[in-house]
């Protein structure tokens, strides 16, 4: 076990950390900078203007800074952002986190910048500093505002649906080394684990009993084992560039004009910017397009429990368009159609690994719009998250299904469970705007990942601790790899 990290010490590390993070950024920043920004803050200092640092967050394995050029009459002021990267996480000093994967997060924004200008924010610079550092610094987001809250709210930007696709499927597409960044593999394989202890526990006739046991008894250990194993071939495949953690906390859109109303949803550019790109890897294109599909699920069923079935609808519209839009760019690019189709087949993979995990683990389920301490609603829209992980899950290893009848089953499926949720709840309960975005909180990777793993047992007493304390293992490889502290790289620097 590792020793609890001495915080006030790492609050004081950072902040002596600071004037070594400005003086070299401000090194950086000349009249010939091939980047507008530096040139600015250059000119800016230069007129008398002055560069100011606050901590935004880290401490697990880097630390993160919001760089200000400001008070200076003839220029605008200017922001970047700034990430201090060690090679290892403070908690688990004895175990390797390698400075490659910040100089690999830099490389693929700069390759993803010039695939997709304007969806990603601009990478100035990535070099080493002082002794085991690495300093990663780009634009400040000119949007601030997480994805996540629009499915919370029920009402979900097309317009980003359009972009999203487009942006990933010209990375999908793109040239690649398929060994890059894979010194992510083992993370990725350290999830592997808590999903062969879910898929058990559907077998367990003294743990929980409910449909999503009932369907795993309906398949068997047999085909379970099966699904498991091709999952396993699933993550250790690499085709191409995957962005590896795109779900829609990772994707950054305009901030809502109003948060305290339901009205003026969106604003009025429609832009939005994917961030946190540690875990990018050569891997397959379905862990991207699963990921991003798992909450917006279980956010269309919250919205069918409380009576918006518009809002459900909604969101399950927005799916849709996503995922017709990203087969038309692929079919585009010349994609045949036998690779969409296990493109497909592996997105369900992806989704199911991340819809289990919300029903067995409450990863997510923290932040639908159920009202807190509403047990059996969120009992019930977890068992229907679970109930479609499992079915997604059984779908995407069968090789023998089409992807006309993998689009048609998915989508019939998520229908008949919203509408079994919608017979469960008689009284229609009122709309709010997300309480993320009204109590300026921001989701994190360490939060969305393992906040809750120790807190829930999904299993009978008898075996309880032994996957307890592999949840608390497992949750600490995600802390050690992630390096987030409390808020992922680009989210940090939108919650200021």
């Amino acid at each position: 076990m590792s020793a609890e990290p001495n915080w006030e010490e790492i609050t004081a590390d950072k902040e002596a950390k600071k004037q070594q993070v400005i003086d070299y950024i401000k090194s950086k920043c000349t009249s010939v900078s091939e980047h507008e920004d530096l040139r600015a803050i250059s000119a800016c200092l230069a007129n008398g203007g002055r560069m100011s640092i606050s901590i935004l967050t880290g401490g697990l394995a880097n630390y993160t800074y919001k760089i200000s050029a400001t008070h200076c009459d003839d220029c605008d002021d200017r922001h970047l952002f700034a990430k201090l990267s060690f090679p290892f996480a403070m908690r688990f000093p004895d175990k390797p986190c390698p400075l490659s994967r910040t100089e690999n997060e830099y490389i693929m924004m700069k390759k993803f910048y010039d695939l997709s200008p304007g969806c990603v924010a601009t990478p100035y610079f990535c070099d080493d500093i002082g002794i085991d550092m690495k300093l990663l610094v780009t634009q400040w987001s000119p949007v601030d505002e997480q994805f996540a809250n629009q499915f919370i709210d029920g009402a979900v930007d097309l317009r980003v649906a359009q972009k999203i696709s487009r942006a990933i499927a010209a990375l999908h597409c793109s040239e690649v080394d398929l060994d890059f960044n894979s010194t992510m593999k083992p993370w990725f394989n350290s999830l592997s684990p808590i999903l062969k202890d879910i898929l058990d526990e559907t077998h367990n006739p003294e743990g929980k009993q409910d449909r999503v046991s009932a369907l795993g008894m309906e398949l068997g250990r047999e085909a379970t084992d099966e699904m498991f194993r091709c999952y396993e071939d699933t993550v250790n495949t690499a085709s191409g560039l995957c962005h590896g953690d795109l779900h829609v906390f990772n994707v950054l859109v305009g901030a809502k004009p109003s948060i305290e109303t339901l009205d003026n949803f969106f604003d009025t550019t429609g832009d939005m910017m994917i961030c946190d790109w540690e875990m990018s890897h050569a891997g397959v294109a379905g862990h991207d397009l699963g990921t991003l599909r798992a909450f917006p699920i279980a956010c269309a069923f919250a919205h069918s429990i409380n009576g918006h079935h518009a809002a459900a609808l909604n969101i399950i519209n927005w799916l849709d368009v996503t995922w017709n839009a990203y087969e038309a760019a692929m079919r585009k690019a010349g994609t045949p159609d036998e690779e969409i189709s296990k493109t497909c087949r592996h997105s369900l993979q992806f989704s199911a690994l991340y819809l289990l995990a919300s029903y067995a683990l409450n990863i997510h389920m923290d932040f639908l719009p159920i009202d807190e301490g509403n047990a059996v609603d969120l009992t019930a829209v977890k068992e229907a998250v679970g109930y479609v992980g499992l079915k997604c899950f059984h779908w995407g290893v069968d090789d023998k299904i089409s992807l006309d009848d993998l689009k048609t089953n998915l989508k019939q499926l998520i229908d008949a469970e919203m509408g079994r949720i919608l017979q469960i709840k008689k009284v229609r309960r009122n709309r709010r705007s997300s309480v993320l975005r009204m109590s300026g909180r921001r989701v994190s990777d360490a939060n969305i990942h393992y906040a809750n793993w120790d807190r829930q047992s999904f299993i009978s007493a008898d075996c309880s601790l032994d996957v307890s304390e592999r949840r608390s293992l497992l949750g600490k490889r995600l802390e050690e790899f992630t390096s987030g502290g409390e808020l992922s790289t680009h989210v940090q620097a939108a919650a200021q």
